[in-house]
């Protein structure tokens, strides 16, 4: 099953564990603090059904837990949503990730930022090879357009690696 890591934390990033699954499942991006103050709950790991463009549904599970720096769960890890900082990858089992040198990191995960269309990027992420998504802050219907291009994104990096993950 494919692994979708999240930030962990409640800053800046537009995507956590509040309500990362709205958009992956929905095509929705829906505020983490809304869905919070909704009494929405905060979950350490959510495993969905993927439809769009497949004939069948495909599980991906999505956490905010990196696995452990020796596990074989990271053959599984697909995606990851960065938050503009270094430490999110510290002991990932990537070289130089410790250091902050991504290079190698998003050779083998594709790394995706979400920004709304009125904010600065964080300096660091124009080094990084991610995928910016930016999202029209007060306008909704743009979405969708960013969860194509999301999984458009996705599905060539698998190809590219020539995965033996179903997705």
């Amino acid at each position: 099953m494919p692994l979708i890591i999240v930030p962990a934390g409640y800053g800046k990033a537009l995507f956590n564990m509040y309500n990362v699954a709205e958009f992956l499942a929905n095509e929705k991006l829906v505020t983490w603090d809304s869905v919070h103050k909704s009494g929405g709950k905060k979950h350490s790991n959510i495993v969905f059904k993927r439809r769009y463009k497949r004939d069948r549904s495909i599980k991906y599970e999505v956490t905010d837990k990196a696995p452990d720096k020796r596990s074989p769960d990271w053959a599984r890890v697909v995606a990851v949503f960065v938050s503009g900082k270094e430490w999110q990858f510290k002991n990932w089992p990537f070289q130089g990730a410790d250091d902050g040198d991504l290079v190698d990191c998003f050779q083998k995960v594709k790394g995706f930022y979400a920004q709304y269309d009125t904010d600065k990027a964080e300096d660091i992420i124009k080094k990084w090879n991610v995928k910016t998504l930016r999202f029209q802050k007060n306008v909704r219907h743009g979405d969708r357009a960013q969860f194509e291009a999301f999984w458009a994104d996705v599905d060539a990096h698998l190809e590219l690696r020539r995965s033996k993950l179903a997705y």
